[in-house]
């Protein structure tokens, strides 16, 4: 038996996440062999073929959907006849239909959805009060927990439904949110090596963002000048960063290795 745990993150709640679950995993010997796989990997892979008995897919909401890049990855999986298939969406408010898009991207595929989780965490985008944020980071590890049962008892849920979903912002790499970057710009490159759809150039010194944009925000949180805004959402454009404990830039960085 094996598993493999595909992860997209941002500014680290989706990664912790992954991380932690693989150990509780492993340490409820689930199966065998759990593998992390960053989703960011696969983006120069023309197939993934993954022949494991579980696959795992954890990821952020954004605006009711999968980041781009999950669903870019799936639309060329190659899975195990009968795999079962879960996901661990991670989201401020709530994950929406998140379950049923999620099925109807995997029949693509010859493939149905076994399970749906979900997981609190600080928001990316829009804000949480700080004393919400810190319950959701004090409380990661057992909310995880507590989503093992169905792991372990490899629990079915049917997701299937004809409803037509309409196209959200994030379906398609788009610059929606207006994302820029201002004159104190240093050039570091920061942003460069964040993001995940090599959208960021450096010209002149200064960091130039393309509409190639899968609106994660890594650029904007992991900027260390703060340099970078969404100049099209007034009620967000200049909130604080945020980034994960338990997580480094280099961690960040790393996702992005073939």
């Amino acid at each position: 038996m094996s598993t493999t745990l595909y992860y997209f993150s941002a500014t680290g709640n989706s990664l912790t996440t992954a991380r932690l679950l693989q150990e509780q995993l492993i340490a409820a010997k689930f199966d065998a062999d759990c593998r992390l796989v960053p989703v960011t990997s696969t983006k120069n892979v023309s197939k993934v073929i993954d022949e494991a008995d579980t696959i795992g897919f954890i990821f952020p909401i954004y605006y009711g959907n999968m980041p781009y890049p999950v669903r870019e990855m799936i639309s060329k999986m190659v899975f195990k006849s009968e795999a079962y298939i879960f996901i661990v969406s991670t989201y401020r408010g709530h994950n929406g239909d998140i379950a049923k898009r999620m099925d109807q991207l995997l029949k693509t595929r010859g493939q149905k959805l076994s399970l749906s989780l979900g997981l609190p965490m600080p928001g990316n985008s829009f804000i949480n009060p700080l004393e919400v944020d810190a319950q959701y980071l004090a409380e990661q590890s057992q909310n995880i927990a507590n989503l093992l049962p169905g792991l372990l008892a490899r629990q079915t849920e049917n997701y299937a439904t004809t409803e037509v979903f309409g196209l959200r912002p994030v379906d398609y790499p788009n610059n929606f949110r207006g994302i820029t970057t201002e004159d104190h710009c240093t050039g570091c490159g920061t942003c460069v090596k964040v993001c995940p759809m090599n959208n960021i150039q450096l010209q002149d010194g200064k960091a130039v963002i393309g509409d190639d944009c899968s609106t994660c925000l890594a650029c904007f949180h992991w900027c260390p000048v703060k340099a970078i805004w969404m100049s099209k959402q007034e009620n967000i454009a200049r909130r604080d960063q945020y980034r994960h404990p338990d997580v480094t830039l280099a961690d960040i960085i790393a996702q992005l290795q073939p």
